[in-house]
């Protein structure tokens, strides 16, 4: 086949084409423009694009026959790309509920894996900077293929956040973000139910649907969507106040009520065995997923934070975690006589986290447990993934399985909050940590990840979705993928990645790796290879995307340099900045408050004096 600039293409579409598929189409077309300029002319055509196997193509037939096609694409997700003569065949696995995410991942595979894409970021939308596509005259392309049977892991999901809290869902980043999780492989976000609430508002839930995306919607605010408080506009009745028996009973004889109308602290606030209060939240549950089909895992999570559980008779005599796991069950079998694919997903988090004895849980009951346990954070780094692979949190996740639920991790592969967004380079024990998920039968995991901040932790998040898709990539093989990112630069800014990703190797937790990193670091080392990048790359935007890494590194070098750094967390924390250089980068480039839209980087600092800071090269685009 040969791919002639300015030439004429067809684009076959199955009659009855989903959403998905017409989808599909229309992100092939927009690259195969960018890249070759081409036109879409199907009456003058020599090239063909055939979009869909044979069980939804009749066209497809020409290439494969639905016998072959079945023996090939045998799972979920799975992918074909055949390319023969003239024509070439991108077609997603048939037969399963996964919304033809194999047909929009194999788009996004042909275009990196044959036209030298690469597709691992976003930034500004109009600014020279993010993913990777190559201007071409030609390309020849011989008869090939590439099959992934199906996904290695089905639960690959991005935890959803805005800031240090549920934050403005109206961001600039919406839109490039949800780009980015169908370009890596990413298939569900889990989102606070005020953000969902937004988003319906803002329009963003068919984006979410034509690219395939699940959506489980809870998190900290469950409660008060719910079961309100002070009612909302599902639920108008004002539940602390003709119900206040439905909250936990504290210690001093009052019941719980929030500070604030929408505080998200006060952990598990029910009275947990109040069958009234399970059979109201049920009820309104039910009534709420009518409303929403496009969700299907409710995350009825726990507020923030850990607190007392309730002291009435009839919860006193079990342990916090023994009531939140029947209150959960017990909903989870109501509402799956109504609604029965819906998931309720049960948060074990701190000290809600042990597996209590005897105890049988619903099918409908979803497992989520946090790698915070009331012990700590996990360790991380080590490529074994023994940071978490046949661990306390593994052997307790397993014990939640042997009683009937299926089980997935929340996981940290920004840190938390704490940390500031400071680089935490773990990605070399993500492969290890995929791969024991497969051979356990752990569903996968969730990253908590804002939508604007991917530069700062851009190889975690990458290798994050891309290995749990396929658990045979290795750390090496993910960076050959992010490669065109940078140009002639990209051995150097690999030879960074991997210096770091050798510094943390266990010795500490995830709270504390940014910090440890910094600690050990030569930072002189590294500002050397970004030089040694930008002076041999060429192309305007692998450049900027150099600055972009090297941005992040300065960031975290910068902070962590300060002399307030090791101040009780703040979630915007003004630092001496004597140069006014953190100012700079935060006004000019960060997502995070300053700027509506940003590049996709977080610099969570209050500072807007800039102190008359002179931008170097570093600042300055091409």
């Amino acid at each position: 086949m040969k791919l002639i600039r300015n030439a004429p293409i067809a684009i076959v579409l199955p009659n009855n084409a989903t959403t998905r598929e017409q989808f599909a189409a229309a992100e092939l077309e927009k690259y195969l423009k960018k890249i070759l300029n081409v036109n879409i002319d199907a009456s003058n055509a020599s090239v063909r694009f055939i979009i869909g196997g044979p069980g939804r193509n009749e066209a497809a037939k020409e290439l494969v026959s639905s016998e072959e096609f079945s023996l090939l694409l045998t799972g979920e997700e799975g992918m074909l790309i055949r390319i023969q003569g003239n024509t070439v065949l991108i077609a997603g696995s048939e037969g399963f509920e996964d919304r033809e995410r194999g047909t929009v991942y194999g788009v996004y595979e042909f275009l990196e894996r044959y036209l030298g894409c690469s597709l691992a970021i976003y930034s500004e939308p109009t600014a020279d900077v993010g993913e990777f596509v190559p201007t071409l005259e030609e390309l020849i392309l011989d008869d090939t293929q590439y099959v992934k049977a199906g996904s290695d892991r089905p639960y690959r999901c991005a935890i959803v956040q805005y800031g240090d809290s549920a934050g403005n869902p109206d961001h600039g980043l919406n839109i490039p973000f949800l780009d980015w999780m169908a370009k890596n492989r990413y298939n569900r976000m889990l989102v606070w139910c005020s953000i969902y609430e937004c988003w319906k508002k803002l329009g963003l839930i068919p984006e979410i649907e034509k690219r395939g995306i699940r959506l489980s919607v809870g998190h900290h605010d469950a409660v008060n969507q719910w079961l309100p408080f002070y009612g909302n506009e599902y639920f108008p009745e004002k539940y602390s106040e003709t119900h206040p028996e439905y909250y936990r009973l504290n210690s001093d004889g009052t019941r719980f009520q929030p500070v604030k109308p929408k505080d998200p602290w006060g952990q598990w606030v029910f009275c947990s065995r109040n069958q009234d209060c399970i059979e109201q939240l049920s009820k309104n549950l039910i009534q709420w997923i009518s409303d929403n089909p496009v969700v299907d895992i409710v995350a009825l999570w726990p507020m923030d934070g850990k607190y007392e559980q309730c002291c009435c008779p009839d919860c006193a005599p079990y342990h916090k975690i023994e009531n939140y796991a029947y209150f959960l069950n017990e909903v989870a079998k109501r509402v799956a006589k109504v609604h029965p694919l819906m998931k309720m997903d049960m948060l074990l988090y701190t000290n809600l986290w042990e597996h209590p004895e005897n105890l049988k849980l619903s099918k409908s009951l979803f497992c989520d447990m946090s790698t915070w346990a009331y012990t700590g954070l996990r360790t991380c780094g080590k490529p074994d993934g023994s940071g978490l692979v046949d661990s306390y949190y593994t052997d307790t996740l397993l014990k939640w399985k042997e009683n009937g639920s299926e089980v997935a991790f929340y996981d940290y592969y920004m840190s938390v909050y704490s940390a500031r967004q400071r680089l935490i380079p773990i990605a070399d024990e993500i492969q290890a940590i995929w791969k024991y998920f497969k051979e356990q039968g752990i569903l996968g995991a969730g990253t908590q990840i804002e939508v604007f901040h991917l530069w700062n932790h851009l190889v975690n998040f990458y290798c994050f979705g891309r290995s749990g898709y396929d658990n045979t990539l290795s750390l090496e093989d993910n960076l050959s993928r992010l490669a065109p990112l940078f140009g002639e630069g990209a051995p150097y800014i690999s030879q960074i990645i991997m210096i770091m990703e050798d510094i943390i190797d266990g010795q500490v937790t995830l709270g504390k790796a940014p910090n440890f990193l910094m600690q050990h670091l030569d930072c002189d080392i590294v500002y050397d290879l970004f030089e040694k990048a930008l002076a041999c790359t060429t192309n305007a935007r692998t450049r900027n995307n150099i600055r972009m890494m090297r941005m992040a590194f300065r960031y975290s070098d910068l902070e962590y340099h300060d002399p307030g750094h090791d101040q009780k967390f703040a979630p915007l924390l003004e630092y001496e900045d004597k140069t006014g250089e953190l100012a700079y980068m935060a006004t000019k480039f960060d997502s995070f408050t300053h700027n509506y839209t940003g590049y996709g980087i977080a610099f969570p600092l209050s500072n807007k004096d800039t102190k008359d800071f002179k931008p170097d090269k570093w600042y300055i685009f091409d």
